[in-house]
């Protein structure tokens, strides 16, 4: 579960750095399916 929360803080880190106000990156969403 930690991994997860990480997984997600580094995706809305990502989000910010590219300037996107998405909460659900798209890299992101394929890791949850994953998971």
């Amino acid at each position: 579960y930690f991994s997860i929360v990480q997984s997600y803080s580094l995706a809305k880190s990502r989000s910010f750095s590219s300037g996107s106000k998405d909460p659900k990156p798209k890299g992101f969403s394929g890791q949850q399916t994953n998971e």
